[in-house]
């Protein structure tokens, strides 16, 4: 497997601090500290470029809109996809995190219980609704019909439209807290919440109580993948369950640290190490190919219907990976040809 850069650019930033969203075209990411740049996905051209503040809590697509909360200034800013036009921009409390779109309502607010919730009117950035005081909520997500959210031993599933609940559920645990992922939505109907002590528990919209999957090892990151949820105990592997009963469904271990998150990939997994490595893990969690983005120190890979992106340090590009040609030899003694193994290939540890 041979991994080729199809375009890269600087950011003059790390790349773990880089937020970036990818759209069916193009992608969205904040660069030099204070900009917000659109490129397009076939080669990395700046579609716009404009100012939009320091080190951004949210960046979310809605259509042809991409909505950002950035930490300095105090603004939920909304810009056209296609022009980097101001749509509009609406002031906000400080200290307000939290971002999530469903339909035609952005959910902001809620972090760390500094300040209400709130839902505005995509069109105009017009507050539909808001909580009369500060409330704390783990990071949201749009699920179900509504946004996900809550705190300690509740979940509480919002009607975006006008802040209601549409349904409660009381966790055997106490969730997360508010800057890990606390939500992993498996499907339309089930979700697994990630809880203190490193314990999972899985609900969904039928009259079922929530029930807990069981308790891991620490972990740093979580999410779902082939219909299964993966962990991240330790920088050097991953463990991947069955959200219907918390049973191991493949782990895979490494020798280098790992980059989050693992990518979907025709039907098995793609891993990236922090030297720049690639691992392509069939369905059984063991190596296929291996191969590497030299002179990269990678923070992030991503994918996007056909196409593969990476963060490493200072830089944010595209990527695409195809299969490694065999060159046949033939010794002195007119010997058969022979395959030649990629020399990064590994095996990893099976379920």
């Amino acid at each position: 497997m041979i991994a080729t850069v199809l375009w890269e650019r600087e950011l003059h930033q790390r790349g773990g601090g880089s937020a970036f969203v990818v759209g069916p075209d193009c992608v969205v990411l904040h660069e030099r500290h204070t900009r917000l740049v659109c490129l397009e996905r076939a080669d990395g051209a700046v579609r716009w470029d404009v100012p939009l503040g320091s080190w951004p809590r949210g960046i979310a697509l809605a259509g042809d809109r991409v909505l950002v909360l950035p930490q300095i200034p105090n603004l939920l800013s909304c810009i056209d996809l296609r022009t980097g036009a101001s749509l509009w921009s609406a002031p906000i409390p400080r200290w307000t995190g939290n971002l999530t779109v469903h339909s035609d309502t952005v959910v902001i607010g809620g972090w760390r219980g500094y300040t209400p919730m709130s839902g505005l009117d995509l069109a105009d950035g017009g507050v539909r609704w808001t909580t009369p005081s500060a409330v704390t909520s783990v990071r949201t997500v749009a699920w179900a019909g509504g946004v996900l959210t809550g705190s300690g031993h509740e979940a509480v599933l919002l009607d975006p439209a006008d802040g209601s609940d549409l349904a409660r559920w009381r966790l055997p645990d106490p969730l997360t807290g508010p800057d890990a992922k606390a939500f992993v939505p498996v499907d339309a109907e089930r979700v697994v919440a990630v809880c203190e002590a490193s314990s999972l528990v899985t609900f969904g919209v039928d009259a079922a109580e929530p029930a807990r999957l069981g308790s891991y090892d620490r972990f740093g990151a979580v999410g779902s993948i082939h219909r299964s949820v993966w962990m991240l105990p330790s920088g050097r592997g991953f463990l991947a369950v069955d959200p219907a009963d918390g049973t191991s469904t493949w782990s895979v271990k490494a020798d280098r640290r790992i980059v989050v998150a693992p990518l979907p990939y025709d039907d098995g997994v793609l891993l990236g190490d922090a030297n720049g490595g690639i691992q392509r893990l069939g369905p059984d969690s063991r190596t296929v190919e291996g191969c590497s983005l030299p002179g990269r120190r990678l923070d992030a890979l991503a994918a996007a219907d056909d196409g593969l992106f990476f963060a490493a340090k200072g830089t944010f590009g595209s990527f695409t990976l195809s299969p490694r040609t065999e060159h046949p030899t033939t010794s002195g003694s007119g010997a058969g040809a022979h395959s030649v193994r990629d020399p990064t290939e590994t095996t990893a540890v099976g379920r």
